[in-house]
C-alpha cells in the first residue's frame, strides 16, 4: 500500500495546483504510484502539498535552494518522499525521468522563449505515455504586463525586465517572458503535447495542462 499521509486536496491551493494535487489524489485511491518532477520548485511548498498525498517528488531548482527544501519536506514529515536536483541552467540540467507528472509553477517566464520551448520539450519527454503536464506562466495581460517593454513584441523575442516599481513589488529582478493564453497554448502544441485544457485566471495568469501522447 502507498504512504498517503492525507487525500483531501487543499483548499488554499491555486486552480493549477488543485488540478495536480486532485490528479495524485486519484491515483492514490487507485493505488498507483506517481512520480513526479517539480520543476522550479522554489522552497518546495507544492513539492511538499504533492508528497503529503503519497507522490514521490523529484524538487529541481537552484543549488541554493536544496537545504530550505529538505528542511519543509522534514518539518512536514515527508523528508523520505522528496528528492532535490540542482539546476543551474535550462534545458541542460533537466532531470531525467520517466515521471507520472510534472509541475512548473512560472518557470517558464524566467527563460527566453526558445529556451523554454527546449525545456518543456525536454520535460515532456520525460513523461511516461499518458503523462501530464501542468504549467503556468506570467501573464501578459495581467499586472505584469503593465508598461511591459515587451507587449508588443513577438514571442520569440519577448524577454524583457519588469518596470522598477513592479520589479520591486513582486521581487522579480530579472527579464521574463509574459505570455498570452494562445502563446503558452502554442507552445504547449509546438512541442508535441495534447493540450487537455487552458485558463487564464482573473489575476492574469495563464496556465495548461497538456498530455503525453
Amino acid at each position: 500500500m502507498m504512504n498517503v499521509h492525507n487525500n483531501s486536496v487543499p483548499q488554499v491551493a491555486d486552480e493549477l495546483e488543485q488540478l495536480v494535487l486532485r490528479e495524485i489524489a486519484l491515483r492514490a485511491r487507485s493505488n498507483m504510484p506517481t512520480c513526479v518532477l517539480d520543476l522550479r520548485c522554489g522552497e518546495g511548498r507544492h513539492s511538499v502539498s504533492m508528497a503529503e498525498l503519497g507522490a514521490r517528488v523529484l524538487a529541481a531548482d537552484a543549488p541554493e535552494l536544496s537545504g530550505p527544501v529538505k528542511n519543509r519536506a522534514l518539518a512536514a514529515g515527508v523528508g523520505g518522499s522528496i528528492r532535490f536536483a540542482p539546476i543551474k541552467k535550462l534545458p541542460e540540467d533537466l532531470p531525467q525521468g520517466p515521471f507520472d507528472l510534472a509541475f512548473c509553477h512560472h518557470g517558464i517566464s524566467c527563460l527566453p522563449y526558445a529556451a523554454a520551448r527546449q525545456t518543456l520539450h525536454a520535460a515532456l519527454k520525460s513523461l511516461r505515455i499518458g503523462g501530464k503536464l501542468f504549467i503556468s506562466a506570467y501573464g501578459l495581460h495581467s499586472t505584469l504586463g503593465e508598461n511591459y517593454a515587451g507587449v508588443n513584441m513577438p514571442i520569440e523575442q519577448r524577454f524583457c525586465k519588469l518596470t522598477p516599481t513592479l520589479a520591486r513589488n513582486y521581487n522579480i529582478q530579472d527579464p521574463v517572458c509574459l505570455y498570452s493564453e494562445r502563446n503558452l497554448v502554442t507552445l504547449l502544441f509546438e512541442i508535441g503535447g495534447s493540450v487537455l485544457r487552458s485558463f487564464t485566471t482573473t489575476h492574469g495568469t495563464v496556465k495548461a495542462v497538456a498530455v503525453r501522447v
